[in-house]
């Protein structure tokens, strides 16, 4: 695939994920399924705009990282895996995380026709999706060793993706604040900063 489509994906994609959470959130963070239901039947237009405009920026940003992962084969068989393997992991984060950040939208429609209580048994579900976090942390950590070893961007791209994995890794085991923050927002960080450089770069 053209760089320039790939580097846009990996653009496009954290802008709207995190320029939602950012910017057009609707706060639910430590509520209930119920309490979350509650929350967004209060504002469902937002609820669905913010939802769709998520699930947009995670198939644009999983499905760019999964063809950068394609696009580093090289004569370095060690990478060839790393990358294959990574994008794989990459890949299957697409249908998990549609389908994580797009909750809001059958649990607003159930709840309309049939309560409140289906709703939040629809978004109480989703919940189990989080695990799906695993797939991109393992995902990104893979990926940031092929690209050290091809020393592509100069290989600080790549060291600052296994820094973010490892330290988003670390806030799931142990729950540490300051790690979550470095670990996430450096991963969407560095796939938007991973982005512009793609779509910067020359075809070869």
């Amino acid at each position: 695939m053209n760089s320039r489509v790939i580097g846009a994906m990996l653009i496009i994609g954290p802008i709207l994920t995190m320029g939602v959470w950012m910017f057009y959130n609707i706060e639910t963070s430590d509520m209930s399924p119920s309490e979350e239901v509650i929350a967004i039947m209060a504002n469902t237009n937002k609820a669905e705009i913010s939802s769709i405009l998520n699930v947009f920026g995670v198939m644009s940003m999983f499905t760019g990282l999964y063809f950068l992962a394609k696009s580093l084969k090289s004569d370095n068989s060690v990478s060839n895996h790393f990358s294959e393997i990574g994008g794989l992991f990459l890949l299957l984060c697409v249908p998990l995380w549609i389908v994580l950040v797009g909750a809001w939208l059958p649990a607003i429609d159930s709840a309309k026709e049939f309560g409140n209580d289906v709703g939040a048994t629809i978004l109480a579900s989703s919940t189990a999706l989080e695990m799906s976090g695993v797939l991109l942390v393992v995902g990104l950590f893979l990926l940031g060793i092929s690209l050290t070893l091809l020393r592509k961007y100069k290989g600080i791209i790549g060291i600052l993706f296994i820094i973010a994995s490892v330290s988003a890794f670390i806030d799931m085991i142990f729950q540490i604040d300051i790690f979550g923050m470095i670990g996430w927002m450096g991963m969407f960080l560095m796939t938007f900063i991973t982005g512009i450089l793609t779509v910067l770069q020359k075809e070869n």
